[in-house]
């Protein structure tokens, strides 16, 4: 699997649950191995019989003639969030912290979990990402993740693990049917398989179609961005010119590509249209869990949001100290020459503010105070920035705004020993580093 990749894995890893689909990856494993061989048994603490699967697992493994290192993980749901859900998290986050580097993590998936995981992703409105389900081959963590038994049906590796006189362990959490994969597992597939015997190997082989289907998409993506990206921007008036399928084809890759999952068909659609409809004048945004997503002067920015960000607190600021910004950064203060705030004129305290209405800047080298709003448009600040600029004053004197400038009386002289003002988590402000791509810590 991992040669038709490209790729040698370095060694191979066993996520071990102590179960029949993984006790049977691990044995045959065992007695083909060409190359190191190893399991890891995640222990997520939920079940009073962990320890035994635990111990079990470790057994298994030693049987085996292979290692089974135990990680004990909390998986404890939020508040919201589904047991399995929390357990899969934490249960991965495990994993692929322990995986080295060009390592094989290798899962016990088969034909029917397939099946399972097709069905419930359509039913719960996936496009053609759904229909492909799980990858036999995939990138993970610092190498990559192999499910080599999606060609087996549970049946099968049954049949061979009572051959081999294999002992595994049933979990009982499999049989409550509150959970929809066990729903679907125990009450509807039962009747699919007695009309199509031939279920699981045939969705394995639609998902194979799919998946080739996805890969043809993101070339086309791929391509398509070449021409509609500048920086870390879409460029909207080259957008327009594709039909509307491949224009959404481009705003999932863009999105993708920033880090960002893309939102809902209809959110996307919304997002998509009104990107383009909108007056020249205006800056549009569409919002998700996770975004936001922006026009402005003919090009998209996206932001990723995990959470709205808390509007920061203004206050007194001592040189030699650093200025929380909350979720926006901190800033501090480096030495420099010349370009700064001068070190010996400057006062031992300083405040932090918003941008105070009507406030005005005389940036260094500057003649004349501008008023600061008009300052910053035109430095291309973006317009959703400018409210939660940091301004530093001494006493009623804007000296720095950010670290985008200094000036006014105590901006330094040429070769004179000076502060830098320093914005650590500082977001990309404005549009020139949008446009060029620019990454800031």
């Amino acid at each position: 699997m991992l040669r038709d990749a490209g790729a040698e894995p370095a060694g191979e890893c066993v996520a071990l649950s102590g179960g029949l689909d993984s006790s049977v990856l691990l044995a045959a494993l065992a007695r083909v191995r060409a190359r190191p061989l190893r399991a890891i048994h995640v222990d997520h603490g939920l079940h009073p019989d962990a320890a035994m699967w635990s111990a079990h697992s470790v057994a298994l493994a030693a049987r085996c003639g292979v290692a089974c290192e135990v990680v004990r993980v909390n998986a404890t749901a939020a508040r919201g969030e589904s047991p399995e859900a929390a357990a899969r998290v934490a249960r991965y986050a495990a994993l692929a912290g322990r995986l080295t580097s060009g390592e094989a993590l290798l899962t016990a998936h088969h034909g029917d979990d397939q099946l399972e995981t097709v069905l419930l992703q359509w039913l719960r409105g996936g496009g053609l990402r759904a229909v492909a389900g799980m990858r036999p081959v995939a990138p993970f963590a610092a190498g990559w993740r192999v499910r080599p038994l999606l060609g087996f049906t549970r049946q099968d590796l049954e049949v061979w693990a009572r051959g081999q006189g294999l002992e595994w362990l049933e979990d009982p959490s499999n049989v409550d049917s509150r959970f929809d994969r066990n729903f679907l597992r125990r009450e509807v597939l039962p009747m699919l398989r007695s009309r199509w015997p031939a279920a699981a190997r045939t969705v394995g082989r639609v998902a194979a179609q799919a998946a080739e289907a996805l890969d043809l998409e993101a070339t086309l993506a791929a391509a398509d961005l070449t021409n509609l990206t500048v920086g870390d921007t879409l460029l909207l008036a080259r957008l327009q010119h594709l039909p509307p399928s491949r224009q959404r084809l481009a705003l999932r890759a863009w999105l993708r590509g920033r880090g960002i999952d893309p939102p809902p068909a209809a959110t996307l659609e919304s997002l998509r249209r009104d990107m383009l409809a909108a007056a020249p004048e205006r800056i549009p945004e569409t919002r998700w869990p996770g975004a936001v997503v922006r026009r402005y002067r003919g090009h998209l920015h996206a932001t990723p949001q995990s959470a709205p960000a808390q509007p920061w607190q203004a206050g007194s600021w001592s040189p030699g100290t650093e200025f929380s910004l909350g979720d926006h950064g901190r800033l501090a203060l480096l030495p420099t020459t010349g370009d700064g705030l001068s070190r010996a004129r400057l006062p031992g305290l300083l405040t932090v503010t918003a941008r105070p209405p009507g406030a005005s800047f005389r940036p260094a080298g500057g003649a004349h105070r501008r008023e600061l709003r008009k300052w910053l448009q035109e430095q291309g600040v973006l317009p959703w920035q400018r409210a939660s600029l940091p301004c530093i004053s001494a006493g009623d004197e804007i000296v720095a705004v950010g670290d985008l400038a200094c000036g006014g009386a105590l901006a330094a002289a040429p070769g004179e020993p000076a502060w830098r003002v320093v914005w650590h988590g500082r977001p990309t402000l404005t549009e020139a580093e949008a446009l060029a791509g620019a990454r800031r810590t």
